[in-house]
């Protein structure tokens, strides 16, 4: 037998085994990478519910402090010591799908809330001097840039 009959044998099957390779490689990337975004997907959901919710509360709070007690979203049953837990815990239990960049974004923000739980706390202890309307605004506006940034992190649009 001559080199050129070996290879003429041996080329289906060195084919055909290296076809099967390469397509169990792009199947199971591609089944992981389905089952990632099938997971990311509530998780990315939960995340931005609970800033949602929280960011509805501050446009309630500016229109309380405006002296508008009959906006949609004004409630005197929770603080933002609530939704900044709200927050952390849903973040903590989905922190697997969440990109370090999100994390660090998300973190920073519920920093930031602590400033608005301590007013809350002076506001309740008495302290009626402090006027916290800009405070909520500039928090809406953060709460904004952290889904907006969960929404990209999914190349979807958010509206």
């Amino acid at each position: 037998m001559t080199t050129i009959q070996i290879i003429a044998i041996i080329s289906p099957f060195v084919s055909a085994a290296l076809t099967a390779f390469l397509t169990f490689q792009f199947t199971s990337k591609s089944k992981r990478l389905d089952i990632l975004y099938q997971n990311k997907v509530p998780a990315f959901k939960e995340i931005a519910a609970n800033i949602i919710s929280f960011k509805n509360f501050c446009e309630g709070r500016v229109a309380y402090y405006q002296a508008n007690e009959f906006h949609p979203f004004y409630t005197d049953s929770l603080g933002t010591l609530e939704h900044r837990t709200k927050i952390a815990l849903s973040l903590e239990s989905n922190v697997v799908f969440v990109s370090k960049d999100a994390r660090t974004v998300i973190s920073d923000f519920l920093n930031q809330m602590s400033g608005l739980c301590n007013a809350e706390l002076a506001i309740a202890g008495g302290d009626n001097d402090i006027e916290p309307i800009s405070e909520y605004q500039r928090m809406t506006t953060l709460g904004d840039s952290a889904v907006e940034l969960l929404y990209n992190e999914l190349n979807l649009p958010k509206s």
